[in-house]
């Protein structure tokens, strides 16, 4: 799945001053809102929060993935956040976050939620991507950037 089809320049966030993972559990969920993607941000929310309860979703590397199938959305939403500070996320390499991609999809939809994984973890691992979201300040800059690294796979 390509994440840039999922991920418009609107949902880039470069640059976030959030304070900890409560807050970009919050972030997210507003930024889910964006354009009526979700119908409830508390409760995407709650879900997000649930989910990171479970297991935290910050996966190395200065890297978090939260994600959340719920019934507030209707489709498959992604966004990406730049934090202007790295924060703890109880990542198991303790190492503090400072890249998000916020993942959202109907609470039906395992399979799209499995394959949306993959394909946010198959960009994050192109080499030199990374660096690429933690260096661009533009957020149209960093999604042309996004969709030529999936066109180039």
């Amino acid at each position: 799945m390509k994440v840039s089809a999922h991920l418009p320049p609107d949902r880039i966030y470069l640059g976030a001053a959030l304070p900890d993972k409560d807050a970009v559990l919050r972030f997210v969920s507003a930024a889910f809102m964006k354009n009526n993607a979700a119908r409830d941000p508390e409760k995407v929310y709650q879900v997000l929060k649930q989910r990171e309860a479970l297991m935290s979703t910050g996966i190395g590397g200065g890297i978090g993935i939260p994600h959340a199938l719920t019934d507030e959305l209707d489709d498959l939403v992604i966004v990406l956040i730049r934090l202007k500070a790295g924060i703890p996320f109880d990542a198991f390499d303790h190492r503090p976050v400072d890249i998000v991609v916020g993942l959202g999809v109907p609470e039906n939809e395992t399979s799209m939620h499995l394959r949306a994984l993959a394909g946010i973890s198959g960009l994050l691992k192109k080499p030199g991507m990374q660096k690429t979201i933690r260096s661009i300040g533009d957020p149209l800059a960093l999604w042309n950037q996004i969709r030529q690294a999936e066109e180039d796979a």
